[in-house]
């Protein structure tokens, strides 16, 4: 038993080597996350610099930590400083001089680290065990310098899940052939690569932790976040980025972004740091990745060349290959010294990124002032922003999809968004609208954000003036909220008149059951929103008897389109329930109401889920269902190869995959056997005996090409092998022309704005043996309504949706990204409907 002098011994703050046995960024070690946590939760209850939390809802069971480092004295002023930050991010009523003096005065500059949303990119996490130990024990003047002047909030992981999967991966194949590859599963089970694309739709739970807890309560001047990419570029990417920004971002942002991946650059290069690059491949145009430049603050993406995962590559100079335009070969004034090849190491990551960390804390200690009178003057000019005036958006009771428009209303005021509803009716130069009517002013301090969520995106064209390929935009170009979740919203440029009521958190829709006859047992409810699948599902579920009317009817005065359910056989208080949790009105009609009807029953579904770690689209659909009540079961490789598949199913969904990719799958050299091959043939043959044989296959976008070549279909892309010079369309919304008389279509108007990522169009040929009807097509006249589009004229009557019959079945052609990482919410219902139409008898 210890003495009792020993248990008043100050305790000792280990340096990582000292605690993990091994310096983080050794080759081929990793960190557990139970481990990483443990470490920072012990410095900070002997550090008074460090304060540790975890933050939460996340996805899987690893807890989200988030530590805040500072002056003991900043620490224990927080709230002191946060409400600076808060006035100086809302400045109504107007600052007096004196006042403002005092707060920049008093302020600190507030800086956001953020570290592997990427699991894969191993680098930026275990540069932070040796971040914080030196934060907490260093007493030199620099460190006191970025205590005194900085409030610091680091995340080391912003995806511990996929962390510790990857950590469970790489232990595993260490030492094989395999080691160092990716791990066959998605590193985050919904969003994969694609969890740092969700700033502003704050699907995941991960994002909303980190936007409610330090985004929306600090306002960070300085975003710092640490990635990796491919291993054979440069090997270091700072700021500033190249064109085109999304013009909402306001200039002084862009110039500190600029100012700041400088002074990064340069650090980097006077600790000669070789092969570092700015203004090259990134771009700052979307906001999925800078929820940031809209708030307030300068973010930067710091980008490293990888490794594999923890172990060593090595490269000779010619191996390195030219990326978006730029050659890493080559001396010029953005990369003045390229890395002359050789080996690259995890601890080359590690060392890369202290240094521009340390960098970024330095110039935010040494130009405090700057940061945060910068801060003030952004968000004050922001009150001025008054072109438009404002967005308008229709009572829920309005729109067409009530729910979806709820949900567009809350991800604006997730995204710090004032909301208000207007007291009375009013008009505009244009328009009449009802009291009730939502508006979202751009005056206001965040206006900018609702400006890039809400307009439609006008992206340049940057055709080289001599021809030849544009560049590629290095996401999508278009991310219009209204067009993406198919909401009613008017922009209106010049100001109106009416008394405006701040709202709180809008309530979602409640759902009711009408009695249109006194002996209603019968009941009817509309298919045009994506909660009536919903409450579909949920009576399938409970033994409910569903129908489908082919032929829109008027019930009382109520207008119901094409594929309105009718559900039979369940009680009055079960359907009160579900029609309250789900928002659908339901009407009662009399049972011997005489509805013509098809019963429409609960189809037997899979979704196929390759092996590959890139199969992201899988992941968004597989939750997407999961959301609406369906229960896919997952397909396999060897499940599909295996064959028998009209035993226990009816649909089978490919989700967005080259046919290559799902043919070929995983190459035998990087994954064990298990692992490898893809459907192969054998697979393919047995989806075409699924289809011929009753079955249905929905194929999306990519995937529609394995569907056509594997089952012969008399369908052609008429893209397929034209060159980017003559169109290109990687990412912008479209309009399309949909049959709300076929049931795909069925709920549908005669025009919907779709998701557009390079994806196919179609030419129907005639056929005796496998007839094809098209479901949704390409206008005649240009489709683009926001985003960029280069050669639209190849899109001109065009099918994008085609259902074939094969043998006993069908195939569904959706040749569009109808489920786009969870926000193209207003085309979810072609790819529900493509489901429902297996069970519809």
């Amino acid at each position: 038993m210890p003495s009792s002098a020993s248990l008043n011994e100050p305790r000792t703050i280990h340096c990582p080597v000292e605690r993990f046995g091994f310096r983080p960024g050794d080759d081929r070690r990793l960190i557990r996350w139970a481990a990483l946590r443990a470490y920072f939760r012990d410095i900070a209850s002997m550090s008074e610099r460090v304060d540790y939390q975890e933050l939460g809802p996340v996805t899987g069971s690893q807890a989200l930590a988030l530590l805040t480092i500072s002056s003991p004295q900043n620490l224990g002023r927080r709230d002191e400083l946060q409400a600076i930050q808060r006035r100086l991010a809302d400045q109504r009523p107007a600052l007096s001089s004196a006042e403002r003096g005092h707060l920049l005065s008093e302020g600190r500059s507030i800086c956001l680290i953020t570290c592997s949303v990427h699991p894969t990119e191993v680098g930026g996490t275990l540069m932070t065990p040796d971040l914080v130990y030196r934060l907490a024990t260093d007493n030199g003047p620099e460190t006191q310098r970025i205590l005194d002047e900085v409030v610091l909030f680091l995340l080391p992981s912003l995806n511990p899940h996929g962390w510790e999967l990857v950590n469970d991966w790489y232990e595993e194949t260490l030492g094989t052939p395999f080691e160092g590859s990716a791990p066959p599963r998605l590193y985050h089970p919904v969003a994969g690569h694609d969890n740092n694309r969700d700033w502003f739709m704050q699907v995941l739970p991960e994002t909303r932790a980190v936007v409610t807890n330090v985004h929306n309560a600090w306002y960070p001047h300085i975003v710092h976040d640490l990635h990796q990419m491919q291993s054979n570029g440069p090997r270091y990417v700072v700021p500033p980025y190249i064109d085109p920004y999304d013009p909402n971002v306001d200039p002084l942002i862009q110039a500190q972004v600029n100012a700041l991946g400088t002074e990064v650059a340069a650090e980097l290069a006077s600790q000669e740091k070789t092969g570092v690059a700015t203004s090259c491949i990134f771009d700052a145009f979307s906001p999925s990745r800078a929820y940031m430049h809209y708030h307030g603050g300068a973010r930067i993406l710091s980008e490293a060349a990888s490794v594999r995962i923890a172990s060593p590559i090595t490269l000779r100079v010619d191996q390195l290959v030219e990326t978006r335009g730029f050659n890493p070969r080559q001396a010029r004034a953005t990369h003045p010294e390229p890395w002359q090849g050789g080996t690259w190491t995890v601890a080359d990551i590690v060392d890369y990124n202290a240094t521009a960390v340390w960098a970024v804390l330095r110039h935010a200690a040494r130009y405090r002032d700057r940061w945060v009178s910068n801060f003030s003057t952004i968000q004050q000019r922001a009150l001025t922003t008054n072109r438009p005036f404002a967005f308008v958006i229709p009572p829920l009771t309005a729109q067409r999809d009530p729910t979806t428009a709820y949900e567009l209303l809350r991800i604006l005021q997730q995204g710090d968004l004032e909301v208000e509803r207007a007291a009375a009716p009013f008009a505009t130069t244009e328009l009449d609208l009802p009291a009730g009517t939502f508006v979202v002013r751009v005056a206001q301090p965040f206006g900018r954000f609702a400006k890039t969520l809400l307009e439609a995106q006008r992206y340049p064209d940057l055709t080289p003036p001599g021809g030849g390929a544009p560049p590629q935009p290095y996401d999508i170009t278009a991310h219009s909220l209204p067009l993406q979740m198919g909401v009613t919203c008017h922009e209106v440029r010049e100001a109106f008149s009416v008394r405006l009521e701040r709202i709180g958190p809008v309530s979602p829709p409640v759902g009711r059951v009408l009695r249109l006859a006194k002996d209603s047992r019968r009941f009817v409810f509309s298919a045009s929103t994506n909660a009536s699948i919903r409450l579909a599902n949920h009576l399938l579920e409970s033994g409910a008897t569903l129908s489908r009317c082919p032929e829109g009817m008027m019930i009382d005065g109520h207008r119901l389109d094409a594929g309105a359910f009718v559900v039979d056989g369940v009680s009055a208080e079960l359907l009160h329930r579900l029609t309250a949790a789900t928002g659908v009105d339901a009407l009662g009609v009399s049972r011997v109401h005489p509805l013509e009807t098809r019963g429409q029953t609960a189809p037997r579904l899979a979704l196929y889920r390759s092996w590959r770690p890139d199969a992201i689209d899988a992941g968004w659909t597989q939750h997407i269902l999961h959301e609406h009540g369906f229960s896919p079961r997952t397909l396999r490789d060897r499940d599909i190869r295996k064959g028998g598949l009209n035993d226990d199913l009816d649909v089978v969904i490919l989700a967005h995959e080259t046919a290559k990719q799902i043919r070929e799958g995983n190459s035998p050299g990087d994954y064990p056997p298990e692992y490898v091959g893809g459907i192969g043939d054998v697979g393919a043959r047995n989806l075409r005996q699924f289809v011929e044989q009753g079955g249905t296959l929905v194929a999306l976008d990519g995937a529609t090409e394995l569907a056509i070549q594997s089952l012969y279909l008399p369908v052609v892309n008429i893209l397929d092998g034209v060159s980017r010079e003559a169109f290109s369309s990687p990412g912008s919304l479209i309009r399309i022309l949909i049959d709300p008389d076929h049931p795909v279509g069925w709920g549908f108007e005669r025009e919907a704005a779709a998701m557009f990522v390079s994806s196919p169009a179609f030419e129907v040929r005639p056929s005796d043996t496998s007839p094809a009807v098209i479901v949704a097509s390409y206008p005649l006249t240009t489709p683009l309504l926001a985003g960029w589009m280069h050669g639209p004229e190849h899109l001109s009557g065009r099918a994008a949706v085609v259902e074939v019959e094969v043998g006993q079945g069908r195939v569904i052609l959706l040749g569009l990204r109808v489920q786009f990482r969870a926000q193209a919410r207003g085309t979810y219902r072609l790819l529900f409907n493509s489901i429902y139409r297996a069970g519809l008898l």
